[in-house]
């Protein structure tokens, strides 16, 4: 069984990576989900563009207004490309099921397009896409988990080590999934 579930996501980021452009692939973090959804670390100015061009259609950003990881300026350079543009304030020290809820309906809203989920690292937005992804049915497995959230390296350590993050997961399954 495990084997087949290895087969399956080899051959799913196969499928991916051959409609990736190739100029994607140097954003940092950078994971191609389902074909429409990109979660990443903060693109580079010159990646945005790039982003358009690939058929992306919405930026969903996870970093705080003002954070020194982001850009002040990237509401304009996002509309500049022609994408829309969403920007949720989750504090990595203090991420609430509020924002959880907020990227849910954003993500509900815009079913059928082309979008990137991005933070500074990939942490925030691989672990709010995992949970979108249990939100609409998908089986949760520990393999699930690890592959979704992958830039977070072993989920166990870092999330001993992000206990916030551990505890936003589990409540979220708890009371919405």
């Amino acid at each position: 069984m495990r084997f087949i579930f290895l087969l399956a996501s080899l051959l799913s980021s196969m499928a991916i990576a051959e409609v990736a452009p190739e100029n994607l692939q140097n954003i940092k973090a950078v994971q191609f989900n389902d074909g429409s959804i990109i979660t990443s670390g903060l693109p580079s100015k010159a990646e945005f563009p790039a982003l358009q061009q690939a058929g992306v259609e919405l930026v969903i950003n996870l970093i705080p207004a003002g954070n020194s990881s982001g850009y002040a300026d990237e509401a304009s350079l996002v509309a500049r490309t022609g994408m829309q543009y969403q920007q949720i304030n989750v504090d990595w020290k203090q991420p609430t099921v509020a924002n959880v809820e907020q990227f849910f309906t954003i993500m509900d809203a815009n079913k059928g397009k082309n979008i990137l989920i991005h933070c500074a690292a990939n942490y925030r937005a691989s672990a709010f896409y995992y949970l979108y992804e249990l939100k609409q049915g998908k089986a949760d497995s520990a393999e699930f988990k690890q592959q979704t959230m992958q830039p977070w390296g072993d989920l166990s350590q870092s999330l001993a080590q992000y206990p916030q993050w551990d505890d936003l997961i589990e409540t979220v399954k708890a009371n919405n999934l």
